[in-house]
Parts: structure tokens; sequence; C-alpha cells
């Protein structure tokens, strides 16, 4: 039987529409992102260790060592708080324990949902990054020890939050509450690039960490003080 044009129209129709919700399903399981929910230390390592996307905290959590995060992961707080009750600083001499989450191995690390990451007092930083490993913080509130978040080879970039230190730096005060090491940052193997968040005792568009007039803010941003406050800084776009 012979096809008329307006059969073979409406046959190429229906076959370009299968074929278009076909590539939508496949697309949409390509999206499905995987969830970990942890409530305690070992079940955060264990869940850093596997594949989810996500990794998602349901309580507060005190770490026993160093989180370290070597692949890609989405660590969503929850509104909850991460934190050390015992030091962690180099305790293991070499080992390079300098912080609660450090980002290693060409790690990537974003995080996500409006919790804490509180350093023990006079003991770490909050985050650090090495092994050219990248940072995204997008919120949360991330207290350290003379510094709060550390490049030292890698890239760090800072979308939101709230930062401060407990305890100052060996010239009593802020200068390093955002750091790099100085040398990687010289040679562009260590950044950190500011678009938002709110810092405390510290300018992070003028400030010593690499020397006179250091700024970490990103062009078209811009630090200013918070309304009523004489120390406290907010990065927003510059108008």
């Amino acid at each position: 039987m012979q096809l008329t044009k307006s059969k073979k129209i409406i046959i190429s129709i229906v076959a370009l529409i299968m074929m278009v919700s076909t590539l939508f399903m496949l697309t949409a399981c390509g999206d499905d992102e995987t969830t970990a929910e942890v409530s305690s230390y070992q079940e955060l390592v264990n869940a850093l260790e596997g594949d989810d996307d996500i990794i998602k905290l349901t309580d507060n959590i005190v770490v026993e060592d160093v989180v370290v995060v070597t692949r890609e992961v989405k660590l969503d707080l929850n509104g909850k708080t991460l934190s050390n009750e015992m030091p962690l600083w180099d305790v293991t001499p070499g080992a390079n324990k300098w912080s609660v989450i450090s980002v290693r191995e060409n790690g990537n690390l974003t995080i996500t949902g409006n919790g804490t990451v509180h350093a023990l007092e006079n003991d770490c930083y909050a985050l650090d990054v090495m092994d050219t490993g990248r940072l995204v913080i997008e919120n949360g509130t991330f207290i350290g020890n003379v510094t709060a978040i550390y490049s030292y080879e890698g890239t760090v970039e800072i979308k939101g939050g709230e930062y401060s230190i407990q305890q100052l730096s060996p010239s009593d005060d802020c200068r390093f509450t955002l750091n790099c090491e100085d040398i990687n940052y010289a040679a562009q193997k260590a950044s950190i690039t500011v678009t938002g968040g709110t810092f405390h005792n510290f300018n992070p568009a003028d400030n010593l960490a690499e020397g006179e007039n250091t700024s970490f803010v990103a062009e078209g941003y811009t630090a200013q003080l918070v309304e009523n406050s004489q120390d406290i800084y907010e990065v927003v776009a510059a108008e």
C-alpha cells in the first residue's frame, strides 16, 4: 500500500515526538542527584568514600579527625553544625592537618545549607584547600583560628556566608581571616575569589593577608561596612 503525502508527514511527526520524548527521559535520568543523610562522624566519612552527589547533615556532628574531601560532592549543612572538641592541628606531624574540613587531591566541594563549621578555639582553621582542590561556599557560618578559610594550593570561591576567627594572628589582628599560601598565591596556584559574604573585623577588599592592599573581591563587586558597624564588612555587587 502506498502512503499518501499527508500520512507520511504524520508518521514523521510522531517519530520526531517519540525521539524527543526519549531524549528528554534520558537527560532527566542523567540529571538525578543522589543524597546521603548523615548524623555522625563515621557516617560522614563513609558517605565521602561513597559516590552520592549530596551529603546532608541531619544532626550536629563533632568530628574526630580532619574531614578530607577528594571527590566532587555537595555538602548540605542543613542548618547543623560541624565542629571539633579535640585538637586537630597537626596532631600527626607531616599530615597537614590544619582544618575541620580539607579539600585535597583535586577534590571539588560545594558547601550550602546555611549551617556552621566551628573550629575548636585556639586550634585549627575551618576549611582549607590543597592539591589543586576547589571549594565553593554558597552560605553558612565559618569560625576558625587565625584563619577561617585557607587556600594552600587550589581555588576558593566565596559567594556568601559569615566569616570570623577566635584566635587572632601573631600581630593580634584578623588579617588572615581569608588567607593563601604566599608563594602559591604569587605563582597563581592559590586563590580566593569573593562575590558575597559578611566578614568580621576583616575587609576582604583591602587587607594584609598577601601583603599590603590585598583584595580577594572579584571585579564588579565591592566590600562595604554593614550599617551601624565599624568592623563588619559585606561584599555586594558594585553599583
